[in-house]
């Protein structure tokens, strides 16, 4: 196996803690729409829709450190027998999830301050998102761009997990940078 430098500590565990996060995220999302749509109101699709905001604008925050942290320190280099278009691949793959982690709590942010609905989890509100007007029209768009942002994330993200399962199972040293 190649030696590799593995990311340091504190980003493998930020790597994992919003992994989680998104993991949790995406599919309580779906279970809360569905639930919206079937008109199935109350406890439970309140507290549903509170994690979910709370987790969410959680992972803008995370990814603004995150993003520092990619622009402060270098990541560690693909090995060079790495053929250059799966680098290219494997890079355009992390530059679209960074986008996406980015956009998609943006849009939930906006929609649910265009609603308005930003009481969270323990009744916690979110700040309003400056510059977004109370119009549920405009929610409504924004939730359904929010939807298939979160869709395609959710693709993007089985394409990076089975990238990291083949990456473990040639046992090239890609998969050991992160774990």
């Amino acid at each position: 196996m190649p030696s590799m430098e593995k990311f340091p500590v504190g980003w493998r565990l930020l790597h994992w803690l919003m992994a989680v996060m998104v993991l949790i995220s995406i599919p309580t999302g779906l279970w809360m729409a569905s639930r919206a749509e079937a008109d199935l109101w109350g406890e439970l699709t309140n507290a549903l829709y509170s994690w979910h905001k709370a987790i969410g604008f959680s992972v803008l925050l995370l990814m603004v450190l995150r993003i520092a942290i990619k622009v402060r320190y270098k990541t560690p280099p693909y090995p060079q027998e790495m053929p250059r278009k799966l680098q290219l691949a494997a890079k355009s793959v992390h530059h679209l999830l960074y986008i996406l982690l980015i956009l998609t709590p943006l849009l939930g942010w906006a929609g649910v301050t265009a609603f308005p609905a930003l009481v969270t989890v323990g009744g916690y509100d979110l700040p309003a998102m400056p510059l977004v007007p109370e119009d549920r029209e405009l929610a409504a768009r924004l939730f359904e761009i929010h939807g298939v942002l979160a869709i395609t994330l959710a693709v993007l993200i089985a394409v990076h997990i089975a990238a990291a399962f083949r990456h473990m199972f040639r046992k090239d040293g890609i998969f050991r940078r992160m774990v």
